[in-house]
Parts: structure tokens; C-alpha cells; sequence
């Protein structure tokens, strides 16, 4: 008579609520069940091999998923590294951000940092960080009724003309227009018959 510990049911079950942690352990035990059947019934045991191969293969899926998603891609940044660089970058724009900080945060050598970060970004560490102190500059022109100078200071930058030769080189206008430009076109939403005003470009 065999073992009860090696039914097919008590496995299955086992095998059903198995974690990566103790995936190695039910293998195990799906092989000694196999064993231990083999010469009473041979079909039990075939089944055992079989759940023991199917674990494997769970296994190693899940193991190759967590891999893709940990190393970077074709030399970019992995996805928790970029993560916490735009985290960093964002939670920092009214301050002095540096490359060696920026390579701290995602844990690789400067050198390594600016290539990796191009590869995943598009472009150089210090231009996605210009990028997105003028993106919250536009964020502040819309929400806030705050000076040019206090919204150059809270982006960044050094003072209002700096802001301003930035972000027309990059917006195309002045921030003072830009401003203008887009509550004109959002009055010309709301008016009744009224023709809206091209949205001057955002970034």
C-alpha cells in the first residue's frame, strides 16, 4: 500500500499553494513521491514527475520575468533606477542638481550614469533636467499668480532673465507671453461663439 503523504491529491494540493521560496522543496517531494509509487502505481507516479516538471517550468518563468525586469535594457537604465532618477530630478528642480547626484541615486559611475541615462531618456542628464524645470515653470504660470522671478527661483533657475532666455529657447516665447497666450485661448474656450487661440507649445 502506499504512502498517503504521496497521494497525487495531497500533492497537488501542495504544489497548488507553492511559493517561489519553497519551490525547490516541493520538487523534492514530488520526486520522492514519484519514487516512492513507482513500483504500486505507476501512474501516480508519472503524475508526480509531470507536476515536478511544471513546477520547474513556473519557476524558471518567473525567475526570467524578474530578471527582464531588474537589468537594464540594451544598456539603458533598469526600470527602478529610472524610477528614482526622475523621482530625484522632480523632487529637486528648485535646487542645484548634479550628475554625481543623479548618479548616486541610480547606484552607477558617472560614466556608466550618462550613458545609460541617454539610452533610457533620449537625451543628456542636463537636458531632461532643463526640460522638466520648465515644465514645472509652465505648471506654475497657470496655477499660481506668482512673480517671474519667485517661479525662476522655484524651477531652478538663477533669476528671471535666466528663465526667460531658457524657456523661449526651448517654448519658443517669453514666459510672460506664454501666460498670456494660454488664458486668452482659455477665454476664447468659454465664450460663447468665440474662436479659440492656437495653445501656444508646451513641452
Amino acid at each position: 500500500m502506499s504512502d498517503s503523504r504521496y497521494s497525487p491529491g495531497v500533492i497537488s494540493m501542495e504544489v497548488n499553494s507553492a511559493t517561489c521560496s519553497c519551490a525547490s522543496e516541493m520538487v523534492s517531494k514530488l520526486l520522492a513521491a514519484a519514487t516512492a509509487t513507482l513500483d504500486t502505481d505507476r501512474d501516480a507516479a508519472k503524475a508526480c514527475i509531470q507536476r515536478a516538471a511544471d513546477l520547474v517550468r513556473r519557476s524558471c518563468i518567473r525567475e526570467s520575468k524578474a530578471a527582464r525586469g531588474s537589468f537594464a535594457p540594451r544598456g539603458g537604465l533598469a526600470f527602478w533606477q529610472k524610477r528614482r532618477v526622475a523621482a530625484y530630478i522632480a523632487a529637486n528642480l528648485s535646487s542645484c542638481i548634479r550628475a554625481a547626484d543623479l548618479a548616486h541615486a541610480a547606484a552607477l559611475s558617472t560614466g556608466h550614469f550618462f550613458r545609460a541615462f541617454r539610452e533610457s531618456f533620449g537625451e543628456p542628464p542636463l537636458a531632461y533636467v532643463t526640460r522638466q524645470r520648465i515644465r514645472r515653470c509652465q505648471e506654475l504660470l497657470l496655477s499660481s499668480h506668482a512673480s517671474l522671478s519667485e517661479i525662476a527661483l522655484d524651477c531652478g533657475m538663477c533669476d528671471q532673465p535666466h528663465l526667460t532666455r531658457v524657456f523661449r529657447r526651448i517654448v519658443g516665447v517669453n514666459p510672460g507671453a506664454w501666460r498670456r497666450q494660454v488664458t486668452q485661448h482659455a477665454a476664447g474656450e468659454s465664450g460663447c461663439g468665440q474662436t479659440a487661440a492656437v495653445l501656444p507649445r508646451s513641452i
